[in-house]
């Protein structure tokens, strides 16, 4: 049996590799990833002039619009408990400037246009005092086929010959913080995809074709005109084993198609970043195994912080090759796994083999660095 001694100083080993790891933590550089959303704290908005009224009541819906951004949720500026923190925007203001618009940019046309930077850890700390979701910047990026059907005839969207349709899908695309990505449409598109896979669904040819963007999505939308001035748009969205399927009718065919991605929005942020109390937080146990260097433990200790489901992370066990962390987790341990799926830093354990041990420790997921 080891002596107390022996214990204690292996203790104290593992002890100073984790304050060790902590300190360099902020110094090492994590993985790139295709999903990261840049700007989240910050929004442009029109406005008519530059008086101090005017740039006030342009920072709150700024400020406003950045909430929506950061939270995934389109009408958390409507809650009640935020009124009055809107009312107060100017307080989290970095730094703020005037432009002029060019007709290219995001409030869609020409004229004076205020960009505002926020605080974005001020703005966190305002959202977790609400118990409202931080939706972090590693998000899934979507790719959109559209296919269009007019006076008899069907075709499938190409970005030099549909700007008004593609300038409001990316629009809104911005304004949401979804990585949005459509098709380039060349030769080798064009013998991929026929309009034929979108009119009739057919995954296996849509999932095949996509393969070279390589989305963590797949949108597919059938644009058509059912009379002069009515449109019916018709979509599928494509994520994982998961498939959702909705459709809207209007008279202009661009707010369909920019309707279309504000659902596509909604849906991410109904499983990334539930809304939700306190009531609605689990405690979920993560052990990562294959960690063996500080640049591995930094990067994944930055990944649990950028995900929007977990309100707190702690480091409760450290073993050569491996971590184990307890997680305070809102929207469930399906959430969770659907945040770890994406940037490809880790993945899940499917043969627990040789993980007698930690089940003693409660271990909810076995995952391993890729």
């Amino acid at each position: 049996m080891p002596s107390r001694s022996s214990i204690s100083s292996h203790l104290m080993i593992k002890l100073t590799q984790a304050l060790l790891l902590l300190t360099l933590f902020m110094g090492c550089v994590t993985l790139a990833s295709a999903s990261q959303v840049s700007g989240l704290y910050s929004a442009e908005v029109p406005v008519e002039g530059q008086s101090a009224g005017q740039r006030t009541a342009g920072i709150k819906r700024a400020f406003a619009q950045m909430l929506i951004k950061v939270t995934g949720n389109r009408g958390v500026a409507q809650r009640p408990e935020l009124q009055g923190d809107i009312g107060q925007a100017q307080n989290y203001v970095q730094q703020f400037r005037y432009r002029f618009g060019s007709g290219g940019s995001s409030d869609g046309g020409a004229g004076r246009l205020l960009s505002v930077q926020f605080d974005a850890a001020a703005v966190q700390r305002l959202l977790r005092e609400r118990r409202l979701p931080v939706w972090g910047e590693n998000r899934p990026s979507g790719l959109v086929w559209l296919g269009i059907e007019a006076n008899g005839q069907r075709r499938v969207m190409r970005p030099e010959e549909d700007g008004r349709l593609l300038n409001a899908m990316t629009a809104v695309a911005e304004r949401r913080g979804i990585p949005l990505m459509i098709p380039l449409m060349d030769l080798e598109d064009q013998s991929s995809v026929q309009v034929a896979d979108l009119w009739g669904d057919f995954e296996q040819n849509i999932r095949r074709a996509s393969e070279r963007y390589s989305p963590d999505l797949i949108v597919t939308g059938r644009l058509t005109r059912l009379s002069g001035q009515l449109w019916r748009a018709a979509w599928r969205l494509y994520h994982g084993n998961r498939i959702s399927s909705w459709s809207d009718e209007g008279a202009d065919p661009a707010a369909l198609t920019a309707e279309g991605v504000q659902h596509v929005a909604d849906l991410l942020a109904d499983r990334y970043a539930p809304v939700g109390g306190e009531a609605n937080l689990s405690r979920i146990r993560l052990r990562v195994g294959g960690v063996t260097g500080l640049e591995q433990y930094a990067a994944l200790a930055r990944f649990l912080q950028s995900q929007s489901s977990v309100e707190r992370a702690d480091m409760v066990s450290v073993d050569p090759d491996a971590i184990t962390y307890d997680l305070r987790v809102r929207g469930g341990v399906q959430v969770l796994q659907q945040g770890l799926a994406l940037d490809g830093l880790i993945e899940p354990v499917t043969d627990l083999g040789d993980t007698a041990a930690p089940l003693s420790e409660g271990v909810d997921l076995f995952y391993r660095m890729r």
